[in-house]
C-alpha cells in the first residue's frame, strides 16, 4: 500500500511539473504564507533592480524562492508576480518586465 501511495504522489508531482513547464498556470488548494522578510543588500551592478522573493508551489507545499538583483533593459519596469484567488484555488501570476 505504501508503494502505491508513493507512486500516486510521484505521478501527481510529475503531472504538476509538466503542467507548469507547459505554460499552464500553477494552482494551489490554499493561499501562500505571508512573504518572508528579505535583506537585499548592495545591488550587484549599477542600475540593478531588486526583484523580491515569492512563494512557489512544489509538489504539495510552498517553498520560498529568494529575491534577486536584475538589470532591466532601458525603459522597462518590473511588475511583481502575485498569487490570486480563483474559483479553482490560488493561481500564481508570474512577474514580468513591462515597457
Amino acid at each position: 500500500m505504501r508503494h502505491r501511495i508513493l507512486g500516486v504522489s510521484l505521478v501527481a508531482l510529475t503531472l504538476r511539473l509538466a503542467t507548469a513547464a507547459a505554460g499552464q498556470p500553477v494552482v494551489t488548494p490554499q493561499p501562500p504564507p505571508p512573504p518572508q522578510v528579505e535583506s537585499p543588500g548592495t545591488p550587484t551592478s549599477a542600475g540593478a533592480v531588486w526583484i523580491a522573493g515569492h512563494w512557489t508551489w512544489q509538489g504539495d507545499r510552498f517553498v520560498w524562492e529568494p529575491g534577486r538583483w536584475e538589470v532591466p533593459q532601458p525603459g522597462q519596469a518590473w511588475v511583481p508576480g502575485r498569487w490570486k484567488k480563483t474559483s479553482t484555488g490560488w493561481e500564481w501570476e508570474p512577474g514580468r518586465w513591462r515597457r
